[in-house]
């Protein structure tokens, strides 16, 4: 099952929370600690149902347990947290919506997944993976910029335009390939690090590092269109 961060962090990504670098997600992308995300979003909810500061309830997931462990040994309904954390869930694209950051579309199909997700979410056992969410989209970002010859933001503001990396790479007169081989590298870094802190065991690094040239391919070829 996912890491409860991943889940977090694709619920944040969802609502458009970070949407200007959600094509970034890369192999790696989850992080076992707190995210950007997290701080705003859905874990201080949690928290706050269960009586914990996020600090504390990120020490109980990192242990191993499930939120629904968490709320059953805080004697807190499993239920209880679920609808706390929908009726989040739900403000938060409902928020979304009127911002204009998606279309009423959008937003009816987010609502109609989120008691999917929030079950998801609450029951998802942590488990340690290479970089972490916002480490591994900042840092692939910059290994790509520094590819080609641009800032992180500038990178944003193409890929926001609706442009791939591969576009971008094309634009700019960089090899597509070039492009893939300098995120393999910043990929195979993160791991590296992982594995040397502790975060990782040699096992799941090669699992990750075998996965990630097609996760990379699959990066430098979407676009937001």
């Amino acid at each position: 099952m996912r890491r409860i961060t991943s889940v977090l962090l694709v619920l944040g990504l969802l609502v458009g929370i970070g949407a200007a670098v959600a094509v970034a997600k890369a192999p790696g992308k989850a992080k076992p600690r707190a995210a950007k995300v997290q701080q705003r979003g859905l874990l201080p909810i949690a928290a706050a149902y269960l009586d914990l500061t996020p600090v504390a309830l990120r020490t109980e997931l990192r242990s191993g347990k499930t939120l629904a462990q968490v709320a059953t040994a805080k004697g807190k309904s499993v239920d209880g947290l679920e609808s706390a954390l929908l009726n989040a869930l739900r403000s938060k694209v409902e928020a979304a919506k009127a911002a204009g950051k998606i279309d009423a579309a959008r937003a009816d199909r987010l609502l109609q997944r989120a008691p999917q997700l929030v079950e998801r979410l609450v029951n998802a056992t942590p488990r340690a993976r290479a970089p972490r969410a916002r480490g591994a989209r900042g840092g692939l970002l910059k290994a790509a910029g520094t590819y080609l010859g641009v800032t992180p933001q500038q990178l944003v503001t193409e890929l926001r335009a609706g442009k791939s990396l591969a576009q971008v790479a094309t634009a700019k007169s960089k090899s597509v390939d070039g492009l893939k081989q300098a995120l393999l590298a910043a990929v195979k870094q993160k791991v590296d690090a992982a594995v040397a802190a502790g975060r990782l065991d040699a096992a799941r690094a090669q699992q990750l590092l075998e996965r990630a040239p097609a996760h990379i391919a699959r990066l430098v070829n979407r676009s937001r269109n």
